[in-house]
């Protein structure tokens, strides 16, 4: 299913049973009287559905719990697509795969999971925004579910067993580490997640040249916010403003999806950067593979995407590139790693998380601000949605 139809049975479906579970749940609280002190045991099961940079992410948080409680059962319940990522921090021990291709499969998936999930001792729920995701946990009948809600907990009130406040605008690896703080348990230093996850990723064969410098790049993400990405002229730019004459190998890296894109940037600057060798390795690599190429390269440049996050994690320098996100939203200081951050923020930025739709229909002033002399202003550009059978004044 495409994002937007899941986007949409969310807000509807899931708008409609918490209607009708809000009551029942309160009630059947009210009878039961269960304990919900934090004192997880057995198993604590995570849910996120959707963005694997979030996942790396909560790493710190995540490795630390799996460190501090090794007598814990931890277990994820996601998606087909963020298994890779799941699998690569190690720190799960089961995974529950929901099937999002249609929504019979969907359905069934979910069923499935919850009878092997039905009554497991703690359920964290990481997606913010989700409202089917709430009325997954409710149904697990965990002993404590934690959640997190918004400007208003209404919806989620009584539904969950701990509720956390989730500001937007602020890191998100904090709400992340609210969980853990729950648990009496402090998040790991970046140097001991580097070492976690080298303990797992083979040796790269890298296929440069000994003096060349190794700048792998990120240039695509997921399909929710393409806004994020940077056009091949931009990458034209950025490439003249940080290339010198040394022997340079560029790599990039990603899914098959981001190839077309990749091969467009390369064609579009190879010729003004002859000491350079120029590698697309989209689709050509699984994560465990990239991460090992990411793990042994001199630099990153990317935008805000999971590998930005393996890279600020794995690799000594990270040079990024921000708009319809917020740097200060992602970015956990790092004490070990020399980052460049590019942001020349406009009056809508950040649009992604907090609007429906970005305010400019895709026309991405935000990061067209980073390369531009004269700053765009949202009054030259401005965020109008049309209505049906609006047309737009010249």
């Amino acid at each position: 299913m495409q994002l937007k139809v899941k986007q949409t049975i969310d807000l509807y479906l899931g708008g409609f049973l918490l209607l009708i579970l809000r009551p029942l749940v309160f009630l059947v609280g009210k009878v039961m009287r269960r304990d919900h002190q934090l004192s997880p045991k057995g198993e604590v099961c995570f849910l996120k559905m959707l963005g694997g940079g979030s996942l790396v992410i909560a790493a710190p948080s995540l490795i630390a719990l799996r460190k501090a409680r090794p007598d814990l059962c931890l277990s994820l319940v996601t998606t087909k697509a963020l298994v890779p990522f799941a699998q690569s921090l190690h720190v799960f021990d089961k995974l529950y795969i929901i099937d999002e291709s249609s929504l019979f499969r969907l359905c069934t998936s979910s069923m499935a999971a919850l009878l092997l999930l039905f009554r497991v001792d703690t359920f964290v729920d990481l997606e913010i925004h989700s409202r089917l995701s709430t009325v997954f946990s409710v149904f697990t009948c965990a002993r404590n579910r934690i959640g997190f809600y918004l400007a208003s907990a209404y919806f989620r009130r009584y539904l969950h067993s701990h509720l956390l406040f989730a500001n937007v605008f602020n890191g998100s690896y904090f709400l992340y580490e609210k969980v853990l703080g729950l648990f009496n348990v402090e998040p790991c230093p970046f140097h001991e997640v580097r070492d976690h996850l080298l303990q797992s990723i083979p040796q790269a064969a890298m296929t440069k040249e000994p003096t060349h410098k190794t700048i792998v790049i990120g240039h695509a993400c997921s399909e929710f916010g393409k806004e994020r990405q940077l056009s091949p002229p931009q990458w034209q730019k950025v490439f003249q403003e940080h290339i010198l004459d040394t022997p340079t190998t560029i790599i990039f890296l990603g899914s098959r999806d981001d190839m077309p894109l990749a091969q467009e940037i390369i064609d579009h600057s190879r010729n003004n950067f002859p000491n350079s060798e120029w590698q697309n390795l989209c689709g050509t690599k699984t994560l465990e593979e990239s991460l090992s190429i990411l793990a042994a390269a001199d630099e990153f440049w990317g935008i805000d995407s999971a590998l930005l996050h393996y890279g600020r994690i794995l690799v000594p320098k990270c040079v990024s590139f921000w708009g319809p996100t917020r740097p200060k939203s992602r970015l956990k200081p790092n004490p070990d790693l020399q980052e460049e951050i590019h942001y020349a923020k406009v009056q809508c930025s950040p649009c992604i998380h907090v609007a429906e739709e970005p305010p400019c229909q895709g026309n991405n002033i935000c990061m067209t601000n980073i390369f531009s002399d004269q700053k765009t202003s949202l009054a030259q550009h401005p965020g109008i949605i049309l209505l049906p059978n609006q047309k737009a004044e010249k």
